[in-house]
């Protein structure tokens, strides 16, 4: 580790565990990503993950947390999977960044990844649920209360399955990694993962197969909708739904073509994004770097 370019280190709090990493000014990883599972005791768990990344370097760090963070205070405003940070600002954990997760995943390949040098980008990462970001000529969409680019909750179908939100019919519920095994345990009667939904679907299960390209297509719906609203020239797509594209593309594709404005389609690019599941340490380690602009 050079004295002229100290590390950052990044932490990403999910829903079952927490990845860490150092990670220099590019965006690269300086020794393993770790990924240990959530423990009873989280915040300490926290500030021990950073002890023992910083050593005796006194390195800066980044905490990415699933939850929104109040610009006026600083502090946790809301982590329905992780109430006990709600309420928490830097300086109760050993003065470490804060940020939301899929703002962090996007800041990551914004400044690193799928997405380096575009100055009008939407991220949408699907996974359990369907989290987001957006960023627009060159700074990220925090929101009056840290709660900008909460994509996941965009509304769909008011008639809608139930969302842990309070509402119905948002988008994870339909474009989520939850939502395909959802939808294939309704129509086979067989509980899988996602994960072994996916394998089933390249088997050729047609069930299976199914359940991707009607998440898909809910998914392109909804980025399309974004799209109307933010003219972006890029469209990200990240998260463990991300990993099985080759079974969504198609309908993700299909949905864009059909329900964005032609003059807002016309130059739109969809990447997937490049940086997996580091997305999130990088750019906890970013944002604790550079803030949320260039």
């Amino acid at each position: 580790m050079s004295a002229t370019d100290p590390a950052t280190i990044g932490i990403d709090v999910g829903g079952t565990s927490v990845r860490a990493a150092l990670v220099d000014a590019g965006g690269r990883l300086r020794g393993p990503l770790t990924d240990v599972p959530r423990a009873g005791d989280l915040i300490g768990q926290l500030r021990t993950i950073r002890a023992e990344l910083d050593g005796s370097t006194g390195s800066v760090a980044g905490i990415a947390v699933p939850g929104s963070i109040d610009p006026r205070s600083g502090r946790i405003g809301s982590a329905p999977t992780a109430p006990a940070l709600v309420g928490l600002g830097e300086d109760d954990l050993d003065s470490s960044h804060l940020c939301n997760d899929a703002n962090a995943a996007l800041l990551a390949e914004w400044r690193h990844g799928a997405a380096a040098g575009v100055q009008n980008v939407i991220g949408l990462f699907s996974g359990t649920g369907v989290g987001g970001g957006v960023i627009v000529d060159g700074s990220l969409l925090v929101g009056a209360r840290g709660l900008g680019g909460e994509l996941g909750h965009l509304v769909l179908d008011p008639a809608g399955p139930v969302c842990g939100c309070g509402g119905n019919g948002c988008l994870e519920q339909f474009a989520s990694g939850t939502a395909i095994a959802r939808w294939y345990a309704e129509r086979t009667g067989n509980q899988r993962s996602t994960a072994e939904v996916a394998r089933a679907a390249r088997a050729g299960d047609a069930a299976a197969a199914q359940a991707f390209a009607v998440a898909g297509g809910w998914l392109g719906v909804g980025a399309a909708g974004l799209a109307n609203i933010f003219n972006p020239e890029m469209i990200v797509v990240g998260g463990g739904v991300a990993a099985a594209w080759d079974l969504v593309e198609a309908a993700f594709g299909q949905a864009v073509r059909v329900h964005t404005m032609p003059m807002i389609r016309d130059g739109l690019q969809v990447r997937v994004g490049e940086l997996g599941r580091a997305a999130g340490v990088i750019g906890a380690a970013a944002a604790a770097r550079h803030g949320t602009t260039p």
